[in-house]
């Protein structure tokens, strides 16, 4: 059996439900477009949020909220077969009727305990090379591309920091972000001709006239700042991984 949700946690959540109480363990939980099983049988999982969090309150009330935070993370991976993964660290959990998260020999544990570091990691970069400009009706626009879904991760830092600011950050490899209007979030997605998401740009009209001046200026200190004596290039793609350049301010020309 395979189960197909719509790619969410909470429908992540609500195919465990479903897995538990049709008493079945499938072979498979795959997002949208990612079945490749052609002659399996399939349970379309309807999500359910009062299910999902059912499930959720096990989690937390088994493993803790050290637990949950780590199957979340892991989950925003969107590794190949995660799901399956997570499927049987809960089970795992579950049968234990403890926490388990330190029990490294577990192979699964071990897994999600590598994505849910390696997520982490990433959502620390975002904090770092997130770069904002100024569009012209004074909004604060940021794309960016991070190789997991790990935008949801970086809200609350960027509410307090920018608290009196209104802003979008977009993951442009996803197609989604969320737009913070000095009062509450909402994710969105932009179908607006003044924005290239092959790009991440937007067009000249919809900047903010001095914008381009004040992006020169921060490439300018950058270039000052930089010891020509002391240039490692290696270093400085281990510190900042190319991958994360197309969109910085200092790499753009």
């Amino acid at each position: 059996m395979e189960y197909r949700y719509d790619g969410t946690f909470p429908g992540f959540l609500t195919a465990i439900f479903d897995i538990y109480n049709r008493k079945e363990q499938p072979v498979a939980i795959s997002p949208p477009n990612e079945s490749t099983l052609l002659f399996t049988e399939k349970h379309e999982v309807t999500t359910d949020f009062e299910k999902s969090e059912r499930v959720w309150n096990g989690i937390l009330k088994t493993g803790g909220n050290k637990t949950g935070n780590q199957l979340y993370y892991a989950f925003l991976s969107c590794e190949k077969d995660v799901e399956m993964a997570l499927l049987k660290y809960i089970q795992y959990l579950f049968s234990a009727k403890k926490c388990v998260m330190y029990d490294l020999a577990n192979p699964d544990v071990l897994k999600i305990n590598k994505l849910y570091r390696t997520v982490l990691g990433e959502s620390h970069s975002a904090l770092m090379f997130i770069r904002f400009e100024q569009a012209a009706d004074g909004t604060y626009f940021a794309p960016f591309a991070p190789k997991y879904d790990i935008l949801s991760l970086t809200l609350s830092h960027f509410k307090a920091r920018f608290a009196d600011q209104a802003w979008i950050i977009y993951d442009t490899f996803r197609n989604y972000g969320f737009y913070y209007d000095k009062k509450t979030i909402e994710q969105i997605i932009i179908e607006n001709p003044n924005f290239s998401h092959k790009t991440g740009k937007l067009i000249n009209s919809a900047i903010r006239p001095d914008e381009e001046q004040w992006q020169e200026l921060w490439r300018t200190y950058f270039r000052k700042m930089a010891i020509a004596e002391r240039k490692n290039l290696v270093l400085q793609r281990n510190l900042m991984p190319k991958r994360y350049w197309k969109y910085l301010t200092e790499k753009r020309r």
